[in-house]
């Protein structure tokens, strides 16, 4: 699992992955077309990154910023991982992922610390207190 950004990641680790076991899943965590996910990007919106091989990728699933947000947080309460949106965002997807399978391994990537999200609120404010979450760019 792995945020589909500027898409290095995700056909980087892919490749390689694929190269060792052709049966590896490769799932990317996508925003919902038009939501802001800090440091993912929707290419329902038109963007496709040039690096981005799409042929790599298994499965895409969506995730809101609400969500990406909420996985953040529990990232840091549950796991004391000091991460950043787009890899709660990532999370979410893993958990989903996960909890889809029979047996396995699930593995993500956490792309991004929190420190560009310290003035946010995110990891000290209750979800419903962090104003214009929806729509905040917050780097």
């Amino acid at each position: 699992m792995a945020g589909l950004g500027t898409g290095g990641t995700l056909t980087g680790c892919g490749r390689r992955l694929k190269e060792e076991n052709a049966e590896t899943m490769i799932v990317a965590a996508e925003p919902l077309q038009g939501e802001l996910v800090q440091g993912l990007r929707s290419l329902e919106d038109g963007f496709i990154p040039p690096i981005l091989d799409l042929s790599l990728l298994d499965r895409k699933i969506f995730v809101s910023n609400r969500d990406s947000v909420v996985w953040t947080k529990r990232l840091l309460a549950e796991e004391g991982v000091f991460a950043g949106v787009s890899s709660g965002a990532i999370a979410k997807i893993a958990h989903r992922v996960g909890s889809e399978i029979d047996e396995g391994n699930v593995v993500f990537i956490v792309c991004d610390d929190g420190w560009k999200y310290l003035s946010s609120g995110i990891y000290t404010k209750p979800v419903e207190e962090i104003e214009n979450l929806d729509s905040t760019v917050w780097w």
